[in-house]
């Protein structure tokens, strides 16, 4: 059975509504020696708040809401499970809701529903899409309509107290490609995610920019759209082999496995015959038979800055203009790219 503030107040022989205050974060009379005592007894008798009637008593929600893309993505994951750490150990928790990418008027529905849920706070950590600008002036709009404080991991240029925790895709991008081609390679593979994503464009952009910089041509017909899962990473290796490619660029760590798994059907050796550099850094990437090279995104560490800027926002009551911080790459380089022996 669960256990009540009656019961610690009992077993501490005080009343409910010393043991009430004990167990609260506001300043009071409750002397450290009583807290103390009161917090190993509820510990002992795995006591767990009513968020809810705490929300109802404080006119304020200890519920935190968090929209992403595809919980099942592993970088997605690690994500939440950092942000979830901090927010649990202050006593928050987590509403998620998971978006269709297909549909952006799905985001102004879900705006209304969170309107509902009565959280005191938003992690808006779905990437933004560029090739709707009126939809993302009414997401927007209707964001800052919320009143409260929001992180994003993208700039929506937000007014509303938050952070804008952002990476620099860009030179991501330039980063990978700029070593596939220092290893001697001329005909790099591109395999993208979701084109309407401002990070997708990003790491485009930074392919681009590595090509230029060494006076090689960008060829759409070396460029692979792709959605960042590892079906569409299996797929794209026949159209890549077609295109005579000696390494391949791939936009995330998810879609690459997928291009192992295609290699091992073709025959294709790793990195004898095709280098594969990733984007991400994903559990299991140094462990593969090929260890896959990759750019590294430090999610837990960006995950536990949100939760923790998260905490300040939602506990300081100071006002502080909205701030924005950068998380720079790094190439992570193992065995899965190697210099281009010309036949």
């Amino acid at each position: 059975m669960k256990s009540t503030i009656k019961d610690i107040a009992r077993e501490c022989g005080l009343s409910v509504s010393t043991v009430s205050m004990a167990l609260s974060d506001k300043p009071n009379r409750i002397s450290a020696q009583t807290r103390e005592r009161v917090r190993l007894t509820a510990e002992r008798l795995h006591y767990q708040p009513n968020l809810a009637a705490v929300s109802l008593v404080n006119r304020k929600s200890k519920m935190v809401g968090i929209v992403v893309n595809d919980i099942r993505n592993t970088h997605i994951s690690s994500l939440f499970m950092a942000i979830n750490k901090e927010l649990e150990e202050k006593g928050y928790s987590m509403i998620c809701h998971v978006l269709d990418n297909e549909d952006l008027s799905s985001n102004l529905k879900l705006i209304k529903l969170i309107s509902s849920e009565n959280v005191s706070a938003l992690i808006w950590a779905k990437s933004l899409e560029v090739d709707k600008p009126e939809e993302n002036f009414n997401l927007k709009y209707d964001m800052e309509q919320l009143g409260i404080p929001i992180i994003t991991m993208d700039e929506f240029k937000l007014e509303c107290a938050g952070v804008d925790v952002c990476f620099d895709y860009n030179m991501g991008g330039y980063l990978a490609t700029k070593h596939l081609i220092t290893c001697g390679h001329e005909r790099i593979g591109c395999l993208t995610g979701d084109s309407n994503f401002k990070v997708t464009q990003e790491r485009l952009s930074g392919y681009r920019r590595a090509l230029k910089e060494f006076g090689i041509e960008y060829s759409q017909e070396l460029v692979y759209s792709g959605n960042y899962t590892m079906e569409v990473g299996y797929k794209s290796l026949s159209y890549f082999l077609g295109q005579n490619v000696t390494a391949i660029f791939s936009f995330n760590d998810e879609m690459a496995f997928g291009l192992y798994q295609a290699a091992r059907i073709y025959g294709v050796h790793i990195p004898e015959e095709l280098s594969i550099i990733g984007f991400d850094n994903v559990p299991f990437a140094d462990v593969m038979e090929v260890p896959l090279s990759t750019v590294n995104v430090p999610i837990v560490e960006m995950g536990t800055y949100i939760g923790r800027e998260m905490i300040a926002l939602l506990e300081n009551t100071e006002e502080r203009p909205r701030g924005k911080k950068i998380y720079k790459p790094d190439l992570l380089l193992r065995g899965s790219t190697a210099k281009w022996k010309r036949k």
